[in-house]
């Protein structure tokens, strides 16, 4: 590799951001094949810096902003081979150009982050599962790409439950990010009748169809490949995440969820060495 500041991608930047930013991926990642696994930090830096876009803005606006900038950066038709200088954004764009990762993925990906940011609610269940399909899908169906190659029908119903599941909890972990910026991540119909409600019985909601789609995807890799579970590992912790929140002196609009480093890596190191998400 060429020790050019302008051809050299800081790779310990992305790790440090991948680390950060998306832990659950990133300590996924590191049980993958070594060859791939920086890729697979990649997609985990990329999806932290995207992710963590609308809990530091105040205003909508401001967050599509910065969604633009991303998608531009990546997808613009003026973009040069050349490095930009954003460690992350180069990393992953060479693994979108060398795994040839599918742009219209990537387009809905942006869509529907920015489409987050803004207070009108999901429509209905229909339009809830259409953004977990390509915010929580995404990143996972990449990972499976990067480890598998292009996926099959079979591979993307099991990367739509596994998306899903990711997105239910997604949902109850951001929760307080998005009521405290007056947003609420879910239909009216599943939504507390009043602004200051308590969300208990929605998380509850949440754990449940979590769980049945984490189910789902457990009997989908029956008899699969290992390298399906490992695209997948960030999912062992759903479980552990929705204990948290439901516990009895959890408050859902206000307490945020934390587990210790060593916590998450157990969890996932287990996932792998048994094969059990």
């Amino acid at each position: 590799m060429s020790n050019d500041p302008a051809t050299t991608i800081n790779t310990e930047a992305v790790r440090a951001s991948a680390r950060a930013n998306a832990p659950d991926r990133y300590y996924a990642a590191l049980f993958a094949p070594p060859d791939l696994r920086e890729d697979l930090i990649a997609i985990a830096a990329f999806d932290g810096e995207i992710a963590r876009i609308a809990p530091r803005v105040s205003d909508a606006a401001l967050g599509e902003i910065r969604i633009t900038w991303w998608r531009d950066a990546l997808l613009g038709s003026e973009r040069e081979q050349a490095l930009s200088g954003n460690p992350v954004l180069d990393q992953f764009a060479g693994v979108v150009k060398r795994h040839k990762l599918p742009q219209g993925d990537l387009e809905n990906y942006f869509s529907a982050h920015a489409d987050a940011l803004f207070a009108d609610p999901p429509a209905d269940d229909v339009a809830l599962n259409t953004s977990f399909r390509a915010i929580d899908g995404t990143p996972l169906a990449f990972a499976l790409q990067v480890l598998h190659g292009p996926l099959d029908a079979d591979a993307r119903d099991l990367v739509d439950a596994a998306g899903r599941a990711s997105g239910l909890t997604r949902i109850g972990l951001t929760l307080p990010y998005a009521l405290a910026a007056g947003r609420s991540p879910l239909p009216d119909a599943r939504s507390p009748p009043s602004e200051d409600a308590d969300w208990r019985e929605q998380i509850a909601w949440l754990a449940h169809e979590a769980n049945a789609s984490l189910s789902a995807v457990k009997r989908q890799l029956v008899g699969k490949p290992r390298f399906f579970t490992t695209a997948l590992l960030p999912l062992a912790l759903i479980e552990p995440y929705f204990r948290a929140l439901q516990e009895p002196r959890h408050e859902p609009r206000r307490d945020i969820v934390e587990m210790a480093p060593l916590a998450r890596l157990w969890r996932i190191a287990r996932a792998h060495w048994t094969r059990t998400l």
